[in-house]
């Protein structure tokens, strides 16, 4: 098109030329040069411009792999039928794209499905799991694993296992799987182990299990963690309850016995002397009452809550008593509002089964009522009767009774203890009544505890396609972009002026890993800035001081981000400015920003060096990315990892595959910028 361009110049100056031959006069010329700057102008407008923005927008179709990219208006042209072909094929090239797209996602809702049900499972685990590679680098995790590292802005796809764990011991178990595969007749199919989580200081039982590809070789393994803290502590106090009992009482006894025996050895022994041996068998005596008590009070805690126990409804457990009393003289109805306990139901059951015919028989009674009742961290469990108080002697008989057949050779009493319970018997509320309280453990129902952090429902929690990405030592320049981990952020502040005092007052980021945005491992924080947000910068992004109000400082914050960029390449729009407010607070936080960093404004500038807008709104609407949540951090951080996916795509087309590629690239189309500016301000 220039070379036309250059040709058609050339001709009409020739017919200028021409022109001043046959004129003879200066008026000629004048009007020659009129004739063939109107012809160039005239050029440049209807076919040249018209053509070179034809060129681009194909150029941008061709190498992005969007079908939904469209032509733009091309204007006043003199392109004849040119434009409207172009289209036609553009229609026909995004008609293509999107049946090989529903074909592609017809094979991924197959996967979907799978994917459903893993997660599900994994979900429902109550151990923390972790898939890793060989370079211990997480391929998967699930919700369990986050809450049990205390860090979950450490975890993520692709992140070391080795910034939450010590790796020494994974290392070690790891190595003797595969020594026990290559070398044992039987090789081991998984290797128990313990290690400790730093940031918690909990310590942790692992299991370790291989994973191998099609080949049968190692390319991962799976660890399974169960914190053990609780576990010992218990331990450790039963090891203390067996120094009394070994030790510490012997002595007590001893004593015992040697005054015991000296009384007896010498009966005419002087009442003087005898008064001090019968002071010490008082005193003796009085301190191991004292360390019995206290030993049953610790061997009790050690037993409370640990048997397996659940939740239960306590109309199905008054239900499944009626099916054990079916065929018996007394009959039980449940009385009141039903609410949750926590207990082991098969042997509750068993015990009041045995407590109901107990009452039946004693009160010579055929209905007893069962009635729940909350007390202090307890629920009461009241067994109503017609008649008199059960005497404590009596019940401390029926406690040493066994309990139904479902429960063993145990007592009602070590059921019921293994509970937390305690039971008596009182009168009451209403005339002639008496009750029977059982105390039972309150319920663990998600309600009655504490809120946790909540995960967004369907978070990426796996890509098993990172098995080998992290393989090698090559530099990060060498590398392809898609096998990049990048974190995308974006920063609202309270202004344009960091020197001036302007803040942070929200940062949002997502993490993308393999080509995936991971939008269940994404960072988003209010922060206070410590200074009131002015009206202007409210207008645009909407935030307030009542938004920020107990909201972390900066210092707080920084730390926390700092650590769930990792060691990933961290990606802007625009991203000078924002390192430019992280950079200058980053010293008060104690963090330093030192990862590499990329700029979908400079790349966008270097792929279209001919368009003027490469704001995120024109290149979201010329690529056709929705934005939800502008002005956000979180919302322009989501929009500016799809752009970067877009513009890998055309990067990748024009072999500009690996980092070092388009950094030089993006590096260059700057600086070029930079000094067609200063050229231009000179």
């Amino acid at each position: 098109m220039r070379a036309g361009l250059v040709l058609l110049v050339l001709l009409a100056a020739a017919v200028g030329f021409a022109a001043t031959l046959v004129a003879g006069a200066w008026g000629g010329a004048a009007a020659a040069a009129l004739a063939v700057l109107g012809i160039g102008l005239w050029v440049e407008r209807r076919m040249s411009a018209p053509a070179r923005r034809l060129a681009r927008d194909l150029r941008g179709i061709a190498e992005s792999r969007s079908s939904e990219l469209r032509l733009r208006t091309v204007g006043a042209h003199s392109l004849g039928d040119l434009p409207d072909a172009v289209e036609t094929l553009v229609t026909a090239l995004g008609i293509t794209r999107r049946e090989w797209r529903k074909a592609a996602e017809a094979e991924a809702a197959r996967v979907e499905t799978q994917k459903i049900w893993l997660e599900a499972i994994m979900q429902a685990f109550a151990e923390g799991v972790f898939v890793c590679n060989r370079q211990h680098r997480i391929l998967l995790y699930n919700r369990a694993a986050v809450a049990l590292t205390g860090q979950p802005e450490k975890v993520g796809l692709g992140r070391s296992l080795g910034d939450l764990v010590s790796l020494e011991p994974f290392r070690h178990n790891l190595a003797r799987l595969e020594n026990s595969r290559r070398d044992a007749e039987w090789p081991e199919v998984s290797a128990p182990f313990v290690c400790m989580m730093p940031a918690t200081g909990a310590m942790l039982h692992a299991r370790m299990a291989l994973l191998c590809d099609r080949s049968g070789e190692v390319s991962g393994y799976l660890v399974t963690l169960v914190d053990i803290s609780e576990d010992l502590r218990l331990l450790a106090n039963a090891e203390g309850v067996r120094r009394v009992l070994t030790r510490d009482l012997r002595a007590t006894v001893g004593n015992l016995r040697a005054a015991a025996e000296t009384m007896t050895a010498i009966p005419d022994m002087p009442q003087e002397d005898r008064a001090r041996f019968e002071q010490v068998v008082i005193e003796e005596s009085t301190a191991l009452t004292e360390t019995l008590d206290r030993l049953g009070q610790e061997i009790r805690g050690h037993m409370l809550g640990r048997w397996p126990m659940a939740d239960i409804y306590v109309s199905d457990l008054v239900r499944s008593l009626e099916t054990a009393l079916e065929g018996a003289a007394v009959r039980v109805t449940l009385v009141g509002l039903p609410l949750w306990l926590h207990g082991d139901s098969l042997s509750l059951i068993g015990v009041l089964e045995a407590l109901v015919r107990r009452i039946a028989e004693d009160q010579e009674v055929d209905l007893v009522e069962i009635e729940p009742m909350l007390g202090d961290r307890r629920v009461y469990l009241d067994l109503v009767w017609e008649g008199a108080p059960i005497p404590a002697a009596e019940l401390e008989r029926w406690l040493d009774a066994p309990a139904a057949e479902c429960t063993g050779a145990e007592r009602l009493r070590d059921v019921l203890e293994r509970h937390g319970s305690e039971p008596w018997s009182m009168r009451g509320g209403r005339e002639g009544m008496a009750v029977l309280r059982l105390p039972l453990l309150a319920p663990r129902r998600p309600q009655f505890e504490p809120e946790a952090e909540r995960l967004p429902a369907r978070p990426e929690f796996y890509d098993f396609g990172l098995m080998r990405a992290h393989e090698g030592d090559a530099a990060l320049a060498a590398k392809p972009m898609r096998d990049i981990d990048f974190v995308v952020f974006d920063c609202e502040m309270t202004g344009l002026q960091p020197t001036q005092g302007d803040e942070i007052i929200q940062i949002g980021a997502v993490r993308v890993v393999g080509g995936r945005i991971l939008t269940g491992e994404a960072f988003d924080r209010l922060v206070n800035p410590g200074r009131p947000i002015p009206p202007a910068s409210i207008r645009f992004h909407g935030l307030t001081d009542a938004d920020v109000a107990g909201k972390p400082t900066i210092r707080e914050v920084l730390p926390a981000f700092r650590a769930y960029v990792d060691d990933a390449v961290m990606v802007g729009h625009n991203a000078a400015f924002d390192m430019k407010f992280l950079t200058q607070r980053q010293a008060q936080a104690g963090v330093v920003f030192d990862n590499p960093v990329l700029d979908t404004m400079l790349i966008s500038r270097m792929l279209d060096p001919e368009e003027d807008d490469h704001s995120l709104d024109a290149l979201c609407e010329r690529y056709g990315i929705p934005i939800l949540g502008r002005h956000t951090a979180y919302g322009d951080a989501i929009a500016t990892a799809e752009l970067l996916l877009r513009l890998c795509e055309r990067l990748e087309t024009r072999g500009l595959a690996t980092f070092g590629d388009v950094t030089r690239a993006s590096r260059m189309a700057a600086q070029l910028r930079h000094r067609e500016a200063v050229v231009a301000a000179g």
